[in-house]
């Protein structure tokens, strides 16, 4: 479902977990499977998120990204998989693939890439697929991913 918003929320109302400053970098494959990340600085690597992504105006990412709902005011480069909703806020800019439940893309956001709809009879399944605590949870869970 492709919707309009009257505006992108990428201000600090959303509750977050765990923030990567402006002035910071991270560079590897993070989870966080109960919590919420926003990232204003330079993040590499992949992204399990039980919660919400939020990529600040100063934010990029470089990588892959699963997360409840994703919402973007800076840059992503890589594949999008959010299990609701995914936000393009009008200085967002998104290269890559990416498959949702909802779109909401505000005037003047950059979209390039396949956008195809998220099934919603899968978002049960995936959404336990990504509770895991142990390492040993983690590489089961991506040997049965897709």
């Amino acid at each position: 479902m492709i919707s309009k918003s009257k505006e992108v929320s990428t201000t600090n109302t959303r509750k977050v977990d765990t923030v990567i400053g402006k002035e910071s970098s991270f560079k590897g494959n993070l989870e966080a499977p109960g919590g919420s990340i926003r990232i204003d600085g330079y993040f590499e690597g992949e992204l399990h998120i039980g919660g919400d992504l939020i990529v600040g105006e100063s934010g990029i990412v470089v990588g892959n990204v699963v997360a409840k709902n994703v919402i973007i005011a800076g840059e992503i480069k890589g594949t999008i998989e959010a299990r609701g909703k995914m936000e393009l806020a009008p200085s967002a800019k998104v290269i890559g693939d990416s498959k949702m439940i909802t779109l909401v893309i505000e005037d003047g956001a950059y979209l390039q890439g396949m956008c195809a709809p998220l099934p919603k009879g899968d978002l049960k399944e995936r959404g336990k697929l990504l509770r895991v605590d142990t390492p040993e949870e983690v590489a089961a869970v991506k040997l049965k991913t897709p």
